[in-house]
């Protein structure tokens, strides 16, 4: 995984937008089904390979030249193919409005929370040069990488008037602190859920427990058990939808003491049992 971060903020008509980080990699095989903070927006380019994207429960193919955007409140996961993982660039920022202005054409930016279709060589090219421009910093990088960021932004927008946009984003969007810590709270839910604690995340996020709590709350109306039970939940789901591992195999995957405990969380979760749920869906 190649990953850059940014730091400068810049506005587009009423728009205030915050660049986290770009990151160009190969995916693992399941990402689990996530949800971003109220100003979050993921863009995501896929160079090569194949796999699935399931969007609020529903299945999408993913394949080279999909691109999708994914905004606030959006529940997704990601699966790749074994044989032919997807490698995907992927451009997470915040995004909030200082203004209702129906005028602004870029507000149909942040007012999209979910779109989808084939790039065709319009944003791609700008994430391959913002990688590029990061790769190798020059003293003007952080100015250059501002005006293709700005170039991503209007070339969605454009998209986007093109063709209906799958889903509007809840308006208005309540403004949050600390927006640039929000992809350490998700990276660390996607990616250790199965030995992640509160005290480790207030040592990521360099706050303390307290601080991290009234993060979670605020940013997605969940405390912290809440959002690593939903995470644990989300990745075991796509094992037993997508792998033939066991249960105990995916118990002990999922960070669970015993696999009676996991069965047991996951039918209070689920409303059935893990072998239950892998049946009903694979009929």
């Amino acid at each position: 995984m190649e990953t850059y971060e940014f730091s400068r903020t810049f506005e587009l008509g009423t728009l205030v937008i915050a660049p986290v980080h770009v990151r160009i990699e190969a995916l693992r095989p399941v990402i689990a089904a996530h949800t971003h903070s109220n100003t979050s927006y993921e863009i995501h380019y896929t160079e090569r390979g194949q796999g699935t994207v399931t969007i609020d429960g529903e299945s999408h193919p993913v394949t080279e030249d999909t691109l999708y955007i994914t905004g606030p409140r959006v529940v997704h996961a990601q699966i790749t193919d074994p044989g032919e993982p997807l490698t995907e660039y992927c451009l997470y920022l915040n995004c909030r409005r200082t203004a209702i202005d129906r005028c602004d054409p870029f507000a149909l930016f942040a007012d999209t929370a979910f779109w989808m279709g084939r790039d065709e060589g319009r944003i791609y090219p700008l994430m391959k040069q913002l990688i590029e421009e990061n790769r190798r910093p020059q003293p003007d990088t952080s100015e250059m990488s501002e005006t293709i960021l700005r170039q991503i932004i209007i070339t969605l927008t454009r998209m986007y008037r093109q063709q209906t946009p799958a889903r509007p984003s809840p308006s208005p969007a309540p403004k949050l602190t600390r927006a640039g810590l929000m992809p350490i709270i998700e990276d660390a839910f996607f990616y250790r859920y199965k030995t992640l604690t509160l005290d480790d995340l207030a040592g990521l996020l360099n706050l303390s427990v307290r601080q991290t709590q009234r993060l979670l709350q605020q940013s997605f109306g969940k405390t912290f058990s809440q959002k690593l039970s939903e995470a644990r939940m989300a990745a075991a789901c796509q094992y037993l939808l997508n792998t033939t591992l066991t249960v105990t195999e995916i118990s002990d995957r999922t960070g669970f003491s015993s696999v009676e405990h996991f069965s047991a969380a996951f039918r209070r979760f689920n409303g059935v049992s893990p072998r239950q749920f892998r049946k009903a869906r694979g009929d």
